[in-house]
């Protein structure tokens, strides 16, 4: 399940815990949120500096998100070659180095 962050925002905003079912970089942001708006409402910071805060918190875990699927990825390539990868150590020919290739590209699995 994907939880966009404007739910995941309205969530930690009303102070409600944080669901089950979402990703490492999803409940970096609800807790990111969570505190932001507890700041927020103890008054520790203005709410311009909550709003600049957020686009931060935004910026930040779009690049994280990003990076976490990139990583999810390169593990599925790892463990879709493993074979074709062990058949290559084996026999190291062209016939297999394209094997592997043509895995990564996505038109064999």
């Amino acid at each position: 399940m994907v939880f966009e962050p404007e739910a995941i925002e309205k969530l930690a905003m009303k102070g409600e815990p944080m669901p089950d079912g979402m990703d490492y970089p999803e409940q970096v942001l609800f807790q990111s949120f969570a505190l932001l708006y507890a700041r927020y409402r103890e008054k520790h910071i203005s709410r311009d500096d909550a709003k600049a805060e957020k686009i931060k918190l935004l910026d930040e875990y779009k690049a994280y998100r990003m990076n976490w699927k990139m990583a999810d990825e390169w593990c599925q390539i790892i463990k879709l070659t493993e074979l074709a990868r062990a058949e290559f150590r084996k026999n190291p020919s062209i016939e297999n180095g394209f094997k592997i290739i043509e895995i990564i590209e996505g038109r064999k699995t």
